[in-house]
């Protein structure tokens, strides 16, 4: 059958059995549609002197109808010269494939997945940084086209704070140093599995000296008293109860905020294994023993926490939510709390009218979270805690050969460092209270 190739004639309806072809009177077309309502449109010619069947690649409309008679023309012609349209369109699919997989965004998403999750406990940051900052010049960029040039651009960019996310300008140099740190990471990640790919970035690109990163910051005991205070009616409470368990537990941000139940809980298996390895079997049953699992302390040792009172009723007082969730401090039952920026920003407000309330001009100088893990260092100090047990306490790695020969787990001494800590914060909250 042959008749001119219409809409009429691509709505013509299913045959009850086998298929129906009508060959278009303009072109080499063949329009089929079969018993099961599949339609198509196709071409015959030779290739290497056999008959072979071209199948459109797009849809059976009107609107495509056009093209499709260009198409069957070119699939002809590349027959008759000996070019296989087949292969052809494998090779493109092939090479569509092949730059996507060496597409940035791909290539950081392998690299998150593959090695950051499994190597770096932070690999949320890297895959933040990379989000605001790199993926809205490189998402669709091959990797191998990104030069120094690019890197140095990405880079005064973020430096100069020309960067707006959520309708603010974020940057700085320091950022451009951690954002350099995570892409030359993946740079020489990929480098080591693609024998022709070679990092664009070289040494000296760094924005700021490791010394002019270093902080010093600690928190005043007025600041101290007023953040206890505002941490009371802290938005949400939950918040609250965190800031002032990193102050007591002298622990960093990411560990007290993934704080688990099962980390506090004599019957848990894993909590149980990690005190036997380390050789405190004795302080299985203890309770106020909070043990953080290797996999997510920065060293990728297990850290052991001995609570005070203080501490563990704090942790007890944060409101549970989600009658089965294990995470402790959380707002919504399945994951860490989150919103720090936020929270933190309230904070600091509400500290400052503390703070005026005793002096109208008091100002407060921009503090971190982490800020209050160097304050705690600090009050140990203060309350004659050893240095060397003060360290233990922040789970740093301790040089030399006690570092290595010495594997005694200095629970006891750990317990009283904190105890001292939070005896002089007791005395730094109730001199302010006596003024």
């Amino acid at each position: 059958m042959q008749r001119k190739l219409t809409m009429a004639t691509l709505d013509t309806k299913p045959p009850k059995v086998g298929r129906v072809e009508i060959r278009d009177k303009d072109s080499q077309l063949v329009f089929r549609v079969t018993d099961k309502g599949a339609k198509s449109l196709s071409v015959r010619t030779r290739y290497r002197g056999e008959q072979t069947r071209f199948t459109y690649p797009k849809a059976v409309t009107v609107e495509n109808l056009s093209d499709a008679r260009r198409w069957a023309q070119t699939v002809i012609d590349k027959c008759k010269s000996g070019v296989d349209p087949r292969e052809e369109e494998r090779e493109r699919k092939r090479a569509a494939q092949s730059a996507d997989a060496n597409r940035f965004e791909s290539v950081a998403g392998s690299f998150i997945d593959r090695y950051a999750k499994k190597k770096n406990r932070t690999w949320g940051e890297t895959e933040r940084l990379l989000e605001r900052y790199v993926y809205p010049d490189w998402r669709d960029r091959t990797i191998v086209s990104i030069t120094r040039r690019d890197v140095a651009d990405l880079l005064d960019k973020i430096e100069d704070r020309r960067i707006a996310y959520n309708g603010e300008k974020i940057g700085g140099a320091v950022t451009a140093d951690r954002v350099l740190a995570a892409v030359r990471k993946l740079f020489n990640w990929h480098a080591a599995r693609d024998d022709s790919f070679v990092s664009p970035i070289v040494r000296g690109m760094g924005r700021t000296k490791p010394a002019d990163r270093k902080r010093d910051r600690v928190l005043s005991d007025d600041e101290i008293r007023a953040m206890w205070r505002a941490c009371g009616a802290a938005r949400p409470s939950i918040f609250g109860a965190f800031v002032r368990t990193l102050l007591l537990t002298a622990q960093r941000r990411d560990e007290v905020g993934a704080m688990l139940r099962s980390e506090l809980d004599p019957e848990d298996a894993a909590r149980r294994r990690t005190l036997e390895e380390m050789d405190l079997a004795k302080f299985i049953s203890e309770k106020n023993v909070w043990v953080i699992p290797a996999a997510r302390y920065k060293s990728g040792r297990a850290n052991v926490v001995p609570l005070s009172t203080a501490a563990r009723a704090i942790i007890d007082s944060a409101p549970r939510i989600g009658e089965d969730s294990d995470v402790i401090f959380t707002t919504d039952g399945e994951t860490p709390f989150s919103g720090f920026s936020k929270a933190k920003a309230t904070l600091d407000v509400d500290m400052l009218a503390i703070l005026r309330e005793r002096d109208p001009k008091a100002k407060l100088t921009p503090w971190r979270l982490h800020d209050l893990r160097r304050t705690a260092r600090s009050i140990m100090s203060r309350a004659g805690a050893r240095p060397d047990i003060a360290e233990r306490v922040l789970g740093h790695v301790i040089p030399g050969v006690a570092g290595v020969y010495d594997r005694h787990g200095y629970l006891p001494e750990k317990r009283d460092a904190l105890r001292r800590l939070r005896a002089m914060l007791w005395l730094i909250l109730a001199s302010g209270r006596r003024a």
